[in-house]
């Protein structure tokens, strides 16, 4: 038993020494990969950024030409009629969303469901007057209901979308 300890002995400051620098280095080893990973997510941060403020400005400029009254002046033409102008008016509303469907990777779900219910509401708003003016209606009557319409609703899904997605690009430069 006493060469069991004598044994023993001398081994247990080697064991005690050993033990020590393997958690000193463990521990040094993963504060390395913690700030290994704290950098590469700051760069990450910093070449997303611009795409992401990118996107939010994307959107609000599509918000703001879906918005009936500026979709009506820019596509009615004066040389078509009411059901002529309702498809190009929803054709417009359309591409612009396709167009820009891709930003929806950089802004939070909730930004983007703002955004889609923008887009329907406005695409409904416009077969409402549409439907109250007919087919063989004027273009002009058309525009004067879409801007009746939109007085009425006061464009609300279009304000809710564009001030969720500035509190957003504001919450990301910060």
């Amino acid at each position: 038993m006493d060469t069991v300890l004598d044994f023993i002995f001398p081994l247990l400051p080697a064991v005690i020494v050993f033990l020590t620098a393997y958690l000193f280095f463990n521990n040094m080893r993963k504060d390395q990969r913690d700030f290994q990973t704290a950098i590469m997510k700051t760069e990450v941060k910093k070449q997303s950024l611009p795409l992401q403020l990118n996107a939010y400005e994307r959107l609000t400029i599509m918000l703001e030409r879906i918005a009936p009254s500026n979709l009506v002046l820019r596509v009615n033409n004066g040389n078509m009629n009411g059901g002529q102008l309702q498809l190009e008016l929803l054709k417009a509303i359309r591409e612009e969303f396709e167009h820009n469907i891709s930003m929806q990777i950089y802004v939070s779900d909730a930004a983007w469901e703002m955004t889609k219910m923008a887009k329907e509401e406005t695409l409904q708003l416009i077969k409402i007057a549409a439907s109250k003016v007919g087919p063989e209606g004027s273009s002009m009557q058309l525009s004067k209901e879409v801007f009746d319409l939109e007085n009425k609703t006061g464009n609300s899904a279009i304000k809710q979308a564009a001030r969720a997605l500035r509190n957003e690009a504001r919450g990301k430069m910060m």
